[in-house]
């Protein structure tokens, strides 16, 4: 019973602690290799083989555990995999080996148990680790089709197998790792070449063999001059070697954006809309999703006939890595001119690092008119975990402390940090808690706490810092996202810990059209349908935190000709326009996901800068040929008194097809049910938030909690107007 759980019906079988008794017993009868029990020391040693040779048949028989189809054919729990190459140290005394005889036996016995799991399902998690930092115990296979890929050292997943390639000897060969090991090598290979490469011919094209590595070019010389050693020519296949990199078709040329020749204006929220602070209009956030990984191409994504990868200027980085950082202003601030050439007034952030300088970035957005949204979690130190209800924001885990207390001071200095940029236009509490563990369902509640505290924290900083507004960006859960978003949305304990505005990340819009039965385009077929239908009656404002499908109508491969034509944008602004405050295309730079608008420069070989690939233009043309309706945007004279005034709402002057309500928390029996259903490991009280972590500013270098800044009067109302400012 290693796993836990009831024991499965069927006979009984030996306890693994009376067989590991046994096996010392009878250790020199069964050992195959008995020298390793000398008389002199009778316990001292203990090869694992006898003890799991006979624990092996306390594992339930294959028709007990109903293996899937796929394990069914291994070898599961076999002596000879359990025990080939474990060996327990000396020990001293009987205990000391029984323990690690049992710890051994454990370890492999889950490794077989998790193999005859069913596999990953096609893009699910297949390796790397969870959301607790702990080594990934799911499923490591793939369903047909797809294979294992490492992402990064924390997430590997299962995408589809590229097409078959011709090898070097003609025959087909299947391009792509089948698992983590063999990525590594493969990328540990690339890197040598390049590195080669490098030093043989800095100025040589680079082209990629059947392999996916880049050798030289030869010394210069044409392909067909390549001579072997032997001094004959190379006879390999033509068509088994790479091509060189196509040119690219050059980018049309771009102008330089407008800039802001005065202070932006922040942007404050009036019923379930975004509003100028100042002139009173209605603000729609049109954005683009900023996260670049500053990486190469890589054969494995689909091979691609045209593309050879690159050599970036400067090296990759990580998923925690803080892309605004001043120390990166060469990538930023070409980017930020192309995200403001399309048309975005918004650029949507993933992880920053308060112990950074920001304030060139900032300042470059507020130029070109770009507001910014900024994370609160961190994806290295201060991240909120899925683990359910309170343990996500009161448990110690070794080597990292308090996660509560972690993510509550690593959001205080954010806050503080970013709230005196009058273009910060949202925090960030936390992004898709659900997208790689079921357990995020139960751990909602660690959202509307960590809500809770920033509001508190704001507003015991009334005096001194702007009150930004906090949403939650969630994955689109289909049928469950109304009621996750209602949750959100209500007050539990108090107004403090609902969120100021929802989020979705949705990317099922995945066609030109949708049409209807005569072959004209209906909403009513859409897939934002059921969107509109669960958000219509929203008291908060609403965004699409992410959008933009790159499958179906709109998949493309290297070098990414086409792809995605962006036509919901019209829907967005226009049907959905009375209940969304904005979108945000996913995403600028191109990636492993191959949701990119632009190439980094380095991404291709050849390609030294910043490169605009076709679904970049589109995006700019669907931008800049649709809007939200002005219908709701305040009287220009009396704009200033509606924009101070608590109680202004939008439809004081322009009416609403349907009366927005306060979102009401769903009943303990619906989370209960939804819980339940989502497969969570423990169903928790939606109801019941955990304690406010202890975490003064003050244990950080000793610095003030709040910023050394006067707020205006007029700035201090406004964000009162949301909360209680004498909490």
């Amino acid at each position: 019973r290693l796993e836990g759980g009831a024991r499965p019906a069927g006979p009984r079988h030996p306890p693994i602690l009376s067989l590991a008794a046994l096996a010392l017993g009878h250790s020199r009868q069964l050992h195959p290799h008995p020298h390793y029990l000398r008389p002199s020391e009778p316990m001292t040693r203990l090869k694992l083989s006898a003890v799991l040779l006979l624990a092996a048949s306390a594992a339930p028989p294959a028709s007990e555990t109903q293996p899937s189809a796929a394990a069914a054919g291994s070898e599961g729990l076999s002596p000879e995999a359990l025990a080939e190459g474990d060996e327990c140290p000396a020990a001293g005394s009987v205990d000391a080996a029984v323990g690690c005889a049992l710890s051994a036996l454990q370890r492999r016995a889950r490794g077989a148990l998790r193999d005859r799991q069913e596999p990953a399902k096609a893009w699910g998690q297949c390796g790397g680790t969870m959301s607790d930092g702990k080594q990934w115990d799911g499923p490591t296979g793939c369903v047909a089709g797809y294979s294992c890929v490492k992402k990064d050292s924390g997430y590997s997943q299962c995408r589809p197998l590229p097409a078959p390639l011709h090898g070097p000897n003609g025959d087909l060969a299947t391009q792509g790792a089948t698992d983590e090991g063999e990525d590594d090598e493969e990328d540990e290979e690339e890197d040598e070449e390049d590195e080669e490469d490098e030093e043989e011919d800095k100025e040589g094209d680079r082209r990629e063999d059947s392999n996916g590595d880049i050798p030289g070019d030869g010394g210069g010389q044409d392909e067909d001059e390549d001579e072997d050693e032997d001094g004959d020519e190379d006879d390999e296949p033509e068509d088994s070697k790479a091509p060189k990199q196509v040119p690219l078709k050059p980018n049309p040329p771009t102008p330089e954006p407008p800039t802001m020749s005065g202070p932006m204006n922040p942007v404050i929220i009036k019923g379930n809309f975004l509003y100028d602070s100042v002139t009173g209009k209605r603000f729609f956030a049109k954005g683009v999703a900023y996260n670049p990984r500053n990486i190469r191409y890589d054969i494995r994504w689909g091979h691609s006939p045209n593309c050879t990868p690159g050599n970036p200027p400067t090296g990759q980085l990580g998923y925690a890595d803080d892309v605004i950082a001043d120390e990166h202003e060469s990538l930023w601030r070409p980017a930020l001119k192309a995200i403001a050439n399309i048309g975005a007034n918004t650029v949507r952030i993933y992880n920053v690092d308060p112990a950074n300088n920001h304030a060139k970035f900032m300042a470059a957005a507020a130029q070109l008119g770009l507001y910014v949204i900024i994370p609160l979690t961190r994806k290295d130190w201060g991240y909120l975990p899925a683990f359910p209800a309170p343990d996500c924001y009161t448990r110690t885990i070794d080597g990292y402390g308090n996660v509560g207390v972690n993510l509550l001071t690593t959001g205080k200095l954010i806050v503080k940090e970013f709230s005196k940029y009058d273009n910060t236009l949202l925090f960030t509490v936390a992004n898709e808690m659900t997208v790689n563990d079921r357990n995020g369902f139960a751990a909602f509640p660690c959202v509307k706490a960590y809500t809770r505290d920033i509001h508190r924290y704001q507003a015991s900083c009334a005096e001194n810092m702007r009150r930004v507004p906090l949403i939650y960006a969630d994955m689109d859960i289909g049928e469950d996202r109304t009621m996750v978003g209602e949750y959100m949305s209500c007050a539990v304990e108090s107004p403090d810990d609902a969120v100021d505005a929802y989020g979705i990340n949705v990317y099922s819009w995945c066609d030109e059209s949708y049409p209807d039965e005569t072959g004209k385009d209906n909403f009513q077929y859409s897939p934002y349908l059921s969107i509109k239908k669960g958000f219509m009656n929203f008291e908060k404002p609403v965004l699409f935190t992410e959008f933009g499908c790159n499958v179906g109508a709109f998949e493309t491969e290297c070098p990414y000709k086409g792809g995605r034509t962006w036509p919901d944008v019209k829907v967005i602004t226009g049907t959905l326009g009375e209940i969304l405050s904005g979108a945000i295309a996913f995403e600028f730079s191109m990636e492993e996901n191959q949701y990119g608008m632009a190439l980094t420069p380095g991404f291709l070989s050849g390609q030294d800068e910043l490169y605009l690939l076709d679904n970049y233009y589109a995006l700019q043309k669907q931008f800049g040929r649709y809007n939200v309706s002005s219908a709701w945007d305040a009287p220009i004279a009396a704009a200033g008194a509606a924009m101070s005034d608590c109680l202004w709402r939008p439809e004081h002057v322009g009416a609403l097809s349907v009366k927005h309500v306060a979102p009401r928390c769903p009943s303990q029996d619906k989370a209960n049910d939804l819980q339940r259903r989502r497969g969570v490991d423990k169903v928790v009280k939606w109801d019941a938030l955990p304690e406010t972590p202890t975490a003064p500013l003050s244990d950080v270098n000793g610095q003030a909690e709040c910023p050394a800044h006067k707020l205006s009067p007029s700035a201090r109302k406004e964000g009162c107007c949301h909360m209680d400012c004498k909490h």
